[in-house]
């Protein structure tokens, strides 16, 4: 039954996290909002074909989950305990990765896009600047648990760093399009979590980014 639930909750993830919100997007406002491909930059490209691989990762495994079960995967095997925490951080990212695709309205997108967007600061964004990065990486977590194998370590710190790669093109952006507004905001709001990761508002603006702290 659980490995049915996995199955079910990384299909749904990838359907209401990123499927039904591109749809949405293009429907309502003729917006395309996955984006890598207008980048010509090679690492924007390459960090577009990584987090496809990954998005088709969690689809494959929630599919091997669901015809063979864990114990043919080889994964490791935890306790109950343990494993409902695991559900618990995949589902909070999952709510997390909802709730704050919501708030980012038409400015949601996946990659840099070269077409202005609106500088969101209201809801989970006031506090956080990447709430959607954060709940991903909470929803890999929670996969990892219920699915605990090296090859899933292993996704998970490929997950993490190449978001904190990506973040750091996206602040470069947002400080060229936006200027001092963009870090205003960044001084207050964390990175990942609250507080953490606050950009300096001091200085030239083509300089800041690189100012944590």
């Amino acid at each position: 039954m659980e490995n049915v639930l996995f199955a079910i909750a990384v299909a749904g993830y990838f359907v209401v996290g990123f499927a039904w919100p591109t749809l949405r997007l293009w429907r309502r406002h003729a917006v395309w909002p996955i984006v890598f491909d207008r980048e010509s930059a090679p690492a924007q490209r390459l960090l577009g074909f990584l987090t496809g691989a990954l998005l088709v990762g969690l689809l494959a495994l929630g599919i091997l989950h669901l015809a063979l079960g864990r114990d043919a995967l080889g994964v490791w095997g935890l306790r109950p305990a343990v494993r409902g925490v695991g559900w618990l951080v995949l589902l909070s990212g999952a709510v997390l990765t909802v709730v704050a695709q919501r708030q980012m309205g038409t400015s949601w997108r996946v990659g840099i896009d070269d077409r202005p967007t609106d500088l969101v600061t209201s809801g989970l964004f006031r506090h956080v600047r990447n709430p959607i990065f954060t709940g991903l990486l909470l929803f890999v977590a929670g996969v990892v648990i219920l699915s605990a194998a090296w090859w899933n370590i292993a996704a998970l710190i490929l997950t993490a760093a190449g978001l904190r790669v990506q973040v750091a093109f996206e602040e470069n952006h947002l400080i060229a399009l936006h200027g001092d507004s963009y870090l205003a905001y960044a001084a207050g709001a964390g990175r990942f979590v609250p507080f953490l990761g606050r950009l300096c508002a001091t200085g030239p603006s083509r300089n800041r980014a690189s100012g944590l702290h």
